[in-house]
């Protein structure tokens, strides 16, 4: 099994994330499920006479971060099972390392949100009959890269929490919300001053608040020292996962087992 030319990494991937996928039916309810918490929000907020434009704009980028972060979580999970059946064993001795292969999955399992952004696109241009605007287009390219390569770092470092449990499913519950709630999916500066300072003790936030302040444009501190902020909590998660992946290894070579199988 491996991964010397990108196409091989790409196909191991797709298939590892169609044999470990949940059955199509489940996964369109879900996503539609979770884009109707827009609408339902929306629709309170207008009621009591809110911005509905400036509602949706802010809850629709804190939604997608949500749903790329989820199906990143989930898709970690999958690897308990892939370390029971020994899939992961031919990784081991492939000549990929443990957290490349890890760090590729958990992009891979972004692309899966994919269809639910879509779908929350949709629903925001029934509502308002545009697409969210970007103000700031240059920042939010570097808000997302960092973003999504942080959160695979992350959920990367999480896989190797998700092996030593039978069964992950209620920690992986509580990490989805924990985390980009903290994070400031729904964003801080929509907050009371008080409350909102209380994010920047959180490194999550650098992470995932900057996607939504530089698509809405309201930032909670300074943006370039935000972002590099956020670049050096994703070059701490690397670090952090690169040093769980070699003692990950150095167990499994010394008893044969990844965690609970």
């Amino acid at each position: 099994m491996g991964f010397t030319m990108p196409g091989d990494l790409l196909r191991e991937l797709w298939l590892i994330t169609r044999l470990n996928f949940r059955p199509l039916s489940f996964f369109v309810a879900s996503m539609l499920s979770t884009a109707m918490w827009l609408v339902v929000v929306v629709l309170a907020i207008a009621w009591y006479g809110g911005d509905i434009s400036q509602t949706a704009r802010h809850l629709f980028w804190g939604m997608a971060v949500f749903l790329v972060f989820s199906e990143q979580v989930w898709g970690a999970a999958v690897f308990n099972t892939l370390a029971r059946t020994g899939v992961v064993d031919y990784v081991a001795a492939s000549p990929v390392k443990l957290h490349t292969y890890l760090f590729a999955v958990s992009l891979a399992y972004s692309a899966v949100a994919v269809p639910g952004v879509l779908i929350l696109l949709g629903i925001y241009y029934l509502l308002l009959g545009e697409f969210p605007p970007l103000a700031q287009p240059v920042n939010f390219a570097a808000a997302f890269v960092i973003f999504v390569t942080a959160a695979a770092l992350l959920v990367s470092l999480f896989t190797f929490l998700f092996i030593r449990l039978r069964n992950p499913n209620f920690v992986v519950n509580v990490l989805q919300w924990a985390v980009p709630l903290s994070g400031g999916m729904i964003p801080p500066t929509a907050m009371p001053p008080e409350a909102a300072q209380f994010f920047l003790l959180s490194p999550f936030h650098y992470v995932i608040a900057p996607v939504v302040y530089s698509a809405t444009g309201v930032w909670l501190a300074d943006p370039p020292t935000t972002l590099a902020l956020g670049a050096v909590v994703a070059v701490a998660f690397y670090v952090l996962t690169l040093y769980a992946a070699k003692s990950a290894m150095w167990r499994y070579r010394a008893t044969g087992k990844w965690g609970v199988e």
